[in-house]
């Protein structure tokens, strides 16, 4: 009897055993489990406490020392979210955040997508690239805020925005070039002030001092008259608001006649010449010569320098008043393509050739918007009238020509007989004769 009681209370003790073993196992971690191995389990309730409140303690102090890793973007919409939630939303929006309506976008996109110039990535659609590239040229944003906005980190945000810049640099060798290049355009025509005095003009060229970013060692290189650094960029345009030509990478200290002669003796620029008898205006910067023509040289020409005048003063003062009402479109056009993009006016620490191909990308995105949206509002603010849009170019190729800057005396002779010819009949037209 006795060895039965003392056999059920042996088997009563390794269950107990076991079932407090077992418990403890569960409870605590495998840190835990090393320090109760060296423990001898002697069944003493005391003792089994003691173990645990150790265990407790231990396992705090290791959570308070142990730092907990947290997203570091983890507010407000992920950027295919707000992409998503800005096209399908207020159009509003769109033209606020990303300077053009939401039809001007998918078609930016589409056409990128469609050329094979610009293929998705993994995470990104081209949608939330092109977004990520406008919010930063549209409003000039540090690269950290469109991050934040777009929930993705730095390194993301500048590999997207170099791939939708060289995209659209790349895009541009089809959209910046001429698209009228025969016959008389149709804003000439339907002005009869311009017409036909100024049937064979094509178009206007000037530069204009977009915002840069130089080293300290170059930064008097492109200081110019303004104090400003800041790049002095040719651009070429016709009677639509579309630019035809951009040449970037020059200084701010480099005149524009300087410019212009770089542009036209080097054959790879790929500048679009005029065929014979047409031309471009100029202003008196530039040089006299066939195909380019200035005003009349110390005649009144500004619109400033005509307040109160009520009279003209001879066919040279009235050839430069209408040769400046006509090239006033590249100074709108100049306008419209900053205010649109402030980036220009606030040039990131890029190195020369990004901040180059930055311009490149603003132009060709303005021709497209101007081809689907002609009459935005941001054109209508910069200008006041309605233009006609013209249609998207193919993508044929275009010769290139090894025309030679001639500047020459009988150059500037042609090109003065030529500007006599218009400014003398409409003189006379004018005066009843």
């Amino acid at each position: 009897m006795d060895h039965e009681t003392s056999s059920a209370e042996t088997r009563s003790i390794e269950t107990n055993s076991e079932i407090d073993d077992t418990s403890s196992s569960i409870s605590h971690n495998s840190e835990a489990d090393e320090f109760m191995r060296t423990y001898p389990s002697s069944g003493d309730e005391a003792a089994m406490q003691e173990v645990n409140l150790i265990n407790v303690m231990y396992s705090t102090s290791q959570s308070w020392g142990r730092r907990v890793p947290m997203p570091h973007h983890n507010i407000g919409l992920r950027g295919d979210q707000y992409i998503q939630a800005v096209l399908n939303g207020n159009p509003a929006s769109c033209k606020e955040m990303f300077r053009m309506e939401v039809p001007a976008f998918r078609y930016v996109c589409d056409l990128l997508r469609g050329s094979l110039i610009m293929d998705p990535t993994e995470r990104v659609s081209v949608e939330e690239s092109l977004g990520i590239f406008c919010l930063l040229v549209g409003h000039a944003q540090g690269q950290r805020i469109v991050g934040d906005r777009f929930q993705h980190s730095s390194e993301t945000i500048n590999r997207h925005v170099v791939t939708v810049m060289r995209s659209l640099h790349e895009l541009g060798r089809t959209v910046i070039r001429p698209t009228h290049t025969h016959g008389v355009h149709p804003y000439t025509a339907g002005n009869h002030h311009n017409y036909p005095w100024f049937e064979k003009c094509l178009g206007a060229l000037d530069g204009t001092m977009i915002s840069a970013s130089a080293p300290a060692r170059r930064a008097n290189a492109y200081r110019n008259r303004y104090n400003r650094i800041a790049q002095n960029v040719l651009c070429l345009c016709d009677f639509d608001m579309k630019f035809t030509y951009v040449y970037t990478g020059w200084e701010g200290t480099a005149h524009d006649a300087r410019v212009f002669l770089d542009a036209l003796s080097r054959a790879r620029n790929g500048f679009p010449w005029p065929d014979p008898g047409y031309y471009y205006l100029v202003d008196s910067a530039f040089p006299c010569i066939e195909k380019f023509m200035p005003p009349y040289p110390r005649e009144r020409y500004h619109r400033s320098d005509r307040y109160g005048a009520r009279q003209f003063r001879g066919y040279k003062d009235y050839f430069n008043f209408r040769h400046s009402s006509l090239c006033n479109v590249i100074e709108c056009t100049f306008a419209l393509l900053k205010n649109r993009f402030q980036i220009l006016e606030a040039m990131p620490r890029y190195r020369p050739s990004r901040q180059g191909m930055i311009v490149t990308a603003c132009c060709t995105l303005h021709n497209l918007i101007k081809t689907v949206t002609p009459n935005d509002e941001y054109i209508q603010h910069a200008l006041g009238l309605q233009f006609n849009g013209g249609n998207m170019p193919e993508g044929e190729d275009v010769d290139e020509t090894e025309e030679v800057v001639d500047m020459s005396h009988e150059s500037a002779g042609a090109m003065a007989a030529q500007r006599d010819g218009i400014g003398i009949p409409m003189w006379a037209y004018r005066n009843g004769g």
